[in-house]
């Protein structure tokens, strides 16, 4: 009855070890870009959300978001922390679409990290 009520005992540590490792993997989230909406009609307007995981010694990002399908380089403001504690950088920017209807990539440079996007210009 030692043995069973020592290996629950042990069991009962494991599993929550692994829940309060798994809580603190989640504060951290890989960098991402999100445009919306998806489908934007020509000339309206779209907004980018882009989160950045920042490296240590990590400089400034880019100040806008350029793409083929965009009618001008979409300004981004630093929005916060995305909610990481301080290891992330969360940007946001709204911009024009151009008029050539399509599908579109924007790609985003989180210091090495590629992100990429798409997006659908229609009529």
């Amino acid at each position: 009855m030692k043995f069973r009520s020592a290996v629950l005992f042990a069991a009962g540590a494991a599993l929550m070890a692994t829940m309060l490792g798994a809580g603190q993997a989640n504060a951290t989230r890989p960098s991402s870009l999100t445009l919306s909406p998806n489908t934007v009609v020509a000339g309206g307007t779209v907004t980018a959300d882009i989160y950045c995981l920042r490296p240590s010694g990590a400089g400034e990002l880019a100040a806008t978001l350029t793409a083929d399908g965009l009618a001008a380089p979409i300004p981004l403001r630093v929005v916060g922390d995305g909610g990481t504690g301080g290891i992330g950088v969360a940007l946001r920017g709204s911009g024009p679409v151009g008029t050539v209807p399509g599908r579109y990539a924007a790609t985003y440079d989180c210091w090495g990290w590629i992100v990429r996007a798409e997006f659908t210009v229609s009529n």
